[in-house]
């Protein structure tokens, strides 16, 4: 009969041992559990019921479920050491937009003024937040002065959709004076703000087809008249004498851009943003029977129209019908 030796091995045994050690002197030094902060929701608004504006913000975030700022630090922790001096923090900002190299290529004017926030979320309530695709994401408003992803523009105006701009984390709407302005100017402040919101969506869902369909008409017009791509952005000047450009809308085009250069202001080459959002203004703005009646005529201009209008029916959005 085989006898089988039960005695363990030394080295075994002291490693055994070794392990059951360190396990109990690893449970006996172990903190208790700490929250991280980590999952922190900073898109959350407290109600301050001794400020009008603050109170109206929070009413709109309990009614759209969208937070509100008209900062764009919206957290701040300290970091250094107690009793550290100078003390250091840390900040949680909303973007515009994001650089890997953390260099902005648009730039925003903070908000100057509260005092026209509340008509402002009124008409984000009732005229365009209802007709947003209803799988639209907008993590949070910022609320600005002005906004620029360019040269300052001379000719800025609300029909030129560039009142909103939907960014890293946050959509920059630029507060208006509503209280000066009448219900048709109201109108198309809203149908610009959906413009700016709608145009990341078209180019994120339609890009191929939009270059097809939309931005060559306008490119197929001026092909063979000048040496630059009509969307190129450049001054007129460059290519032709003053005042020698064609028309805006023979080329399919709602505007020219004014630039403030150093040696004056002259009208620009439009880029593709400029294009949609003039054109994604009026197809929230107009009908289609309205939008032909001011423009009679004008081929170019009522094709591209339709187009932008039948992209952002796709994309979900709502247009007048």
């Amino acid at each position: 009969m085989k006898l089988y030796n039960h005695h363990k091995p030394a080295t075994l045994t002291l490693t055994f041992y070794l392990l059951v050690s360190m396990l109990i002197a690893g449970c006996r030094k172990e903190k208790a559990p700490e929250p991280s902060n980590l999952d922190k929701n900073y898109f959350v608004i407290e109600d301050n019921p001794g400020d009008p504006i603050d109170h109206a913000i929070y009413e709109f975030y309990k009614s759209t479920g969208i937070a509100t700022f008209y900062n764009d630090s919206i957290y701040k922790k300290r970091i250094s050491r107690e009793g550290e001096i100078p003390e250091r923090f840390t900040y949680i900002k909303l973007t515009l937009n994001y650089t890997p190299l953390g260099r902005p290529n648009v730039y925003s004017k903070p908000l100057s003024s509260r005092a026209n926030i509340q008509p402002l979320l009124q008409l984000l309530e009732n005229e365009t937040l209802p007709k947003l695709p209803a799988d639209i994401l907008i993590p949070s408003i910022l609320l600005i002065d002005s906004f620029s992803d360019h040269q300052i523009k001379k000719n800025r105006q609300i029909p030129h959709g560039l009142t909103s701009i939907y960014g890293f984390n946050t959509v920059g709407i630029t507060v208006e004076d509503m209280e000066m302005m009448d219900n048709e100017e109201r109108k198309m402040y809203a149908a610009s703000i959906l413009a700016g919101i709608s145009s990341r969506r078209l180019k994120d869902l339609y890009a191929g087809q939009l270059q097809k369909d939309f931005f060559s008409l306008s490119r197929d017009a001026t092909k063979n008249t000048i040496a630059m791509d009509i969307y190129s952005g450049i001054p007129w000047l460059l290519l032709l004498p003053i005042g020698e450009e064609p028309l805006p809308k023979s080329i399919g085009l709602l505007f020219y851009p004014i630039f403030d250069y150093p040696f004056g202001d002259y009208p620009n080459m439009p880029r593709e943003e400029d294009d949609i959002r003039a054109y994604l203004t009026a197809a929230f703005y107009y009908t289609t029977q309205e939008f032909t009646d001011l423009h009679p005529n004008e081929t170019l201009i009522l094709q591209k129209f339709n187009i932008i209008r039948r992209f952002a029916k796709d994309a979900g959005f709502r247009i007048p019908d």
